[in-house]
């Protein structure tokens, strides 16, 4: 009889460990999860929103931020080569606005289907960086 209850004190404490290691997995994952939304929500503040009063989703974040960053680098690379930096400015500002309109409105809106099936290409370019 000793070893039937050997038995159930090893399998109960497979059972306790196992609840142990899930538990701990659990608080990692819910320590990742939290740190990436605290990453969404400070690219939220500094990526524009044009005029939507929703909070973007992850992936219309994410897309908007990379049109910003595209838009930041036009900015770098071809600033040098025009006249007037107001002009230049507004011409972008206004190119990025169509450009980025019509894939960023919102569920539900007329014209949010025709752009779903969109991708948009990304080509890694490296800037230097002079101190």
């Amino acid at each position: 009889m000793d070893s039937g209850s050997e038995s159930d004190c090893k399998g109960s404490g497979k059972y306790e460990g196992a609840v142990r290691r899930r538990m701990a997995a659990n608080a990692r994952e819910r320590k990742r999860m939290q740190g990436l939304n605290t990453a969404f929500d400070r690219l939220r503040k500094v990526v524009p929103q044009w005029g939507q009063d929703k909070k973007l989703s992850k992936y219309e974040t994410l897309q908007m931020a990379l049109s910003y960053i595209v838009a930041l680098s036009r900015i770098l690379t071809d600033s040098r080569h025009r006249g007037s930096h107001q002009q230049w400015l507004d011409l972008h500002v206004e190119s990025l606005q169509q450009e980025a309109a019509p894939c960023y409105m919102g569920h539900g809106s007329p014209m949010s289907d025709d752009y779903a099936h969109i991708s948009y290409p990304y080509q890694c370019d490296t800037f230097p960086i002079n101190n």
